[in-house]
């Protein structure tokens, strides 16, 4: 017979780093791949008359959580609106940010502003926390203002699907 104090130590254990790990994974500022942004601005042609590698410079960057209950209201995510999902998720994971950047040589100035979802890859590999699935950029140069979509979301949103975690 097995004392039960072992027991109550897996299970004080086990707990405690489901707990841990939770605020991790909550309490991290999101982070969206800078690399993944700079090929989308230098892959447009458009952009890539304005900005190049060697002379752009980032001004600033923002990238925020969305409103908790902003994102379960989000037309593109019906599936974060059913009562399973509000049950057991108090948000939707998904981001708004903006980079706002400038060319030395240009003048150019550009502000950059996203949205990201959380997206898997296949069923069991979670390896985008953040997929961008919005993305257009508001340029000033020499007094002209323009809007260049770099991602739609109807187009993106065609072939993939909000990860909806259940934890």
């Amino acid at each position: 017979m097995t004392p039960h104090a072992l027991l109550w130590k897996f299970h004080f254990a086990f707990f405690t780093m489901a707990t841990m790990a939770r605020i991790r994974d909550k309490g991290a500022e999101p982070t969206v791949d800078e690399i993944l942004v700079l090929d989308k601005i230098f892959g447009n042609e458009r952009l890539a008359a304005l900005f190049t590698p060697d002379t752009y410079h980032v001004i600033d960057y923002d990238q925020e959580w969305d409103a908790p209950r902003h994102g379960m209201r989000n037309p593109y995510f019906p599936e974060m609106n059913t009562p399973l999902a509000k049950f057991f998720n108090a948000d939707s994971n998904t981001t708004t940010g903006m980079y706002k950047m400038g060319d030395v040589e240009s003048g150019a100035t550009m502000t950059i502003k996203f949205k990201t979802m959380p997206y898997s890859h296949n069923k069991y590999y979670f390896s985008d926390p953040f997929l961008i699935y919005d993305m257009y950029a508001e340029v000033s140069h020499n007094g002209e203002v323009f809007t260049e979509t770099l991602d739609r979301a109807e187009d993106t949103l065609r072939t993939k699907r909000i990860f909806v975690p259940w934890h």
